[in-house]
């Protein structure tokens, strides 16, 4: 990971360059998608005993992560920012797990439900592209008759030819355990 310094009314010695090359560059292991950093020190206008101000922002991917921290000495704010800096990237990456198992889960009960194999863990889902095609006839049958069907097949839900409207339908089932219809709008 890059790391790119930007002093505000002082000069950043090379052994605060290091010092912080160190303690950020443990973060890019943790998130490799960083691809910089940048690294803000400025000292609070409270004159010469004034505290410094270290914020460093973390550019992973186009998610940003930002940390700002106050301190009497510039690495002891440096310390500072990358424990917020360490909880933040815990908790982006606890959440993209989460999403990411929710997203296997919601497949495999899916593969399940159509006789699928389940997949490797390992595997990486891309969401929106096509992954599988049918085609079937769509025979002229009443709403009552699509609802008996769709349960007869155990889908949440269900297309066919609506027989009084001569029309496709899309039946669903609803969370309350009711159905919903869709049907095209006649131009």
């Amino acid at each position: 990971m890059e790391l790119i310094f930007r002093g505000k009314h002082l000069t950043l010695g090379e052994e605060f360059r290091d010092y912080a090359d160190v303690k950020i560059g443990r973060l890019a292991r943790y998130l490799p998608l960083a691809e910089h950093a940048i690294v803000d020190v400025r000292r609070e206008a409270k004159g010469s005993s004034g505290r410094f101000v270290v914020q460093v922002t973390v550019n992973a991917n186009g998610t940003f992560l930002r940390a700002e921290e106050r301190a009497d000495e510039m690495e002891t704010a440096l310390d500072a920012v990358s424990d917020v800096l360490s909880r933040q990237i815990k908790r982006f990456k606890e959440k993209k797990l989460y999403r990411s198992h929710r997203r296997m889960n919601k497949k495999a009960l899916d593969a399940e439900a159509e006789g699928e194999p389940d997949l490797p863990r390992d595997t990486e889902i891309v969401s929106g592209r096509v992954v599988r095609r049918k085609q079937f006839v769509v025979k002229p049958m009443t709403e009552a008759e699509a609802i008996e069907q769709m349960e007869l097949l155990g889908h949440n839900f269900f297309l066919f030819r609506d027989d009084d409207r001569q029309e496709l339908a899309l039946l669903y089932r609803r969370r309350g355990g009711d159905y919903g219809l869709i049907l095209p709008e006649s131009s």
